[in-house]
């Protein structure tokens, strides 16, 4: 049998297949899958007919390779309000969910052996995309220890990262899987690094609508200086809670959107025509629905955050909190206990190679009853097992 390619032969699977089987192969009949990261919320839109003088495209028509320019336009519409600046629909190219925007973007700026500074704890699949577009990822620990000491130079710690063949930054916001975010401040002081070392800033924005601070969510793009080095990553699967949809989008620095949309072409064509049509329906979302489902989900990270008797991660943003298991001994036979209890958590080791010792909860991911029972679970399985007290 011909050899298949190194580079994707070894990037892990995802561990979030041996975390579910275990929970269907338990006793449970109804376990709690909370590695997972989603809402209970209905989808903004469904998949549905439409005449082509609506949306300019008839369902059986092959979309453009960037995307139906009236879905663009719709989302250059809603990033320009949420920047306060102009954003043109040239700038926008359509992606199957935030996963293969941010592979277009590896592909079009790495060459192979070229470096990407990935801010640690992150999105679980950044390091395979990395290494899938033949670059290198360096992991650098930033959002733990921000989260404890506020005064953390974690500029300094990428300063260190940043060497002769590194490309850019790669980063989410507020971020998965320890509920951080970074202000104003901070990703000033980020797009001042990238403009000192000439990178790309990738900034992840999956959970922009789950900013759960007084300030907002911020676009990186607005930071002085950044427009020009930033491509901001939307996805309309946590936003409209329609991750089954595949959709995404990318908002491009000026000037690249050429080379951007030819790495779409190349790996896509274009995402499904009808799948478009869905997110155009759901940009129609009332402003207060989505201000509710905001409120919600922080009123579901309030009640774990007192449910919970395991330290973790105080949450600003997303969907996540980050358990601390180091007093408990061993973090994996933790979330395989919690499986076999009928309870999912994805393990930490996932999120970064110091992150061992850690487990990711999605407050979200089950109805309210679901999550309170599954925290007294987890909770019990923490202090009997294995507990350094």
């Amino acid at each position: 049998m011909p050899s298949l390619a190194r580079t994707l032969s070894e990037i892990p699977p995802s561990p979030l297949v041996t975390v579910d089987r275990l929970l269907r192969s338990g006793a449970h009949a109804e376990p709690v899958p909370l590695q997972q990261g989603r809402t209970v919320f209905e989808p903004c839109a469904r998949p549905g007919t439409w005449e082509r003088a609506e949306f300019g495209i008839a369902a059986h028509e092959h979309a453009p390779p960037a995307g139906v320019p009236a879905l663009r336009e719709a989302f250059a519409d809603a990033a320009s309000r949420r920047r306060g600046i102009p954003v043109e629909p040239g700038q926008v190219l359509v992606t199957s969910g935030a996963t293969h925007a941010i592979a277009v973007v590896l592909h079009a700026i790495l060459n192979p052996g070229d470096e990407v500074v990935i801010l640690s704890p992150q999105w679980l699949f950044a390091t395979g995309l990395v290494w899938a577009a033949g670059g290198t990822p360096r992991e650098v620990p930033v959002f733990l220890e921000l989260s404890e000491d506020p005064g953390f130079d974690f500029i300094a710690a990428i300063e260190r990262a940043v060497g002769p063949r590194t490309r850019a930054v790669y980063f989410n916001n507020p971020n998965n899987p320890t509920g951080f975010r970074l202000d104003a401040r901070a990703l000033g002081e980020l797009a001042a690094l990238a403009a000192r070392h000439d990178l790309w800033l990738i900034a992840d924005n999956a959970y922009e609508n789950y900013d759960f601070s007084d300030a907002g969510f911020l676009d990186t793009a607005t930071v002085p200086g950044a427009a020009e080095r930033t491509f901001s990553v939307h996805s309309c699967s946590k936003t409209y809670a329609m991750p089954g949809a595949r959709v995404g989008h990318l908002i491009t620095p000026p000037g690249v959107e050429e080379t951007l949309t030819k790495w779409s072409l190349h790996t896509l064509y274009s995402v499904s025509t009808a799948a478009q049509y869905t997110a155009f329906r759901a940009l129609s979302t009332p402003a207060g629905e989505l201000a509710r489902r905001r409120e919600l989900a922080e009123q579901a990270w309030r009640r774990a955050d007192s449910a919970l008797e395991i330290p973790h991660t105080r949450v600003t943003g997303g969907l996540y909190t980050f358990l601390d298991l180091s007093r408990y001994g061993d973090g994996e036979a933790f979330v395989r206990r919690c499986a076999e209890a009928g309870v999912g958590l994805a393990p930490g080791r996932v999120f970064g190679g110091h992150c061992d010792g850690w487990a990711r909860l999605c407050f979200t991911a089950a109805p309210e009853e679901a999550v309170a029972d599954a925290i007294g679970r987890i909770n019990k399985i923490y202090w009997e097992g294995g507990l350094d007290r």
